[in-house]
């Protein structure tokens, strides 16, 4: 006789369900010629991390793509499949707000860190480092032992 199942689906089915925290980090600003602006990571939940993030600018603005890779299918035709990706549309939202919002903040850092570069001296004022009071070539090498 067969067996019936009686599946009342997912106990939590009528309860909204909640996120888990998702921290995003950019790893490494990329700046050339082409449409990707930075690579990133999440993790989720504090237990799950997500590395090789790409946020890409297109005509549109800006986007988050996950990691994937390429492969060939029967016909010979490249093709891209995530490595991991989000399932709910609530999740690829926060994902996406938390990994544009890190790359907008990391822009801002790296900005700041330029505007510091060459901070209080000028072209034609001469560096300590250039003058002929400074040795490039130190007589002794720092001992690093304790002294008594």
């Amino acid at each position: 006789m067969a067996k019936t199942n009686n599946y009342k689906g997912n106990k939590n089915a009528n309860k909204k369900n909640t996120l888990p925290r998702i921290n995003a980090k950019i790893d490494r600003l990329v700046d050339n010629d082409t449409n990707l602006r930075a690579f990133a990571s999440v993790t989720v939940g504090g237990a799950v991390a997500v590395h090789g993030l790409r946020v890409m600018d297109s005509k549109k603005g800006l986007f988050v793509s996950m990691p994937s890779y390429s492969y060939e299918d029967n016909n010979g035709e490249t093709k891209y499949a995530d490595y991991a990706h989000p399932i709910s549309k609530e999740a690829r939202d926060a994902i996406n707000t938390r990994v544009l919002d890190a790359y907008e903040q990391a822009l801002e850092e790296s900005e700041s860190e330029n505007e510091g570069e060459g901070y209080g001296e000028s072209e034609d004022e001469e560096s300590e480092y250039d003058s002929e009071y400074y040795d490039s070539e130190p007589d002794e090498a720092p001992s690093f032992r304790p002294r008594m």
